[in-house]
């Protein structure tokens, strides 16, 4: 199958190979991959936890094509979104099915795929706040794509949202996600 391999000897450590197809353990599905994102820690920190000829890639979504062999996880056909340190940049996917959800009809493979890592990363970082209903959250770093999962969380659970930026462009479009503020530096604009 096709993957995007760690090669410290290519530009940005990536290259296009073949690698063998993934053997599922008991407990994993095994997903053909139509959709991946790219987060930046994987990206920037692949020296050093990567040997060459590794599969990278956290995030993906596909199908399943093999259901788990132990009966855990969604069967064959239906849609996921995958999370693993490893294997998700390639045609296929051996993934945990604790480690996959189910993907409605009317949810984009593609934006899916950028759902687990950033998506979660604001779930627990808002769940360790406890309950936020009418309490003021600061957001920061909310333009990006843990910042943005978290402010729609934080709205949806009922917090007046401050979100901290580093330009007005940065904060374009956050007001609509359910930012109260945006604070540029030290402004702050209210919707």
């Amino acid at each position: 199958m096709r993957a995007l391999l760690y090669d410290p000897g290519a530009p940005q450590g990536l290259r296009l190979g073949e690698a063998p197809d993934p053997e599922p353990g008991e407990s994993q599905a095994l997903v053909e991959v139509h959709a991946v994102s790219f987060n930046f820690g994987e990206l920037a920190y692949r020296e050093g936890r990567s040997r060459p000829g590794d599969i990278a890639g956290w995030d993906a979504a596909g199908v399943v094509a093999r259901a788990a062999a132990d009966g855990s996880g969604p069967a064959v056909g239906t849609r996921v979104v995958t999370f693993g340190w490893t294997g998700g940049w390639a045609e296929l996917r051996a993934a945990d099915t604790a480690e996959l959800a189910t993907v409605p009809d009317s949810v984009d493979l593609g934006e899916a795929s950028a759902l687990p890592v950033a998506g979660v990363t604001a779930l627990q970082a808002l769940r360790g706040l406890g309950p936020v209903v009418g309490r003021r959250v600061l957001i920061t770093g909310a333009s990006g794509g843990v910042g943005r999962f978290a402010v729609q969380l934080a709205h949806r659970a009922g917090a007046h949202v401050v979100a901290s930026v580093g330009s007005p462009e940065r904060g374009e479009g956050l007001a609509d996600l359910g930012a109260d503020e945006v604070v540029v530096g030290q402004s702050a604009s209210r919707r």
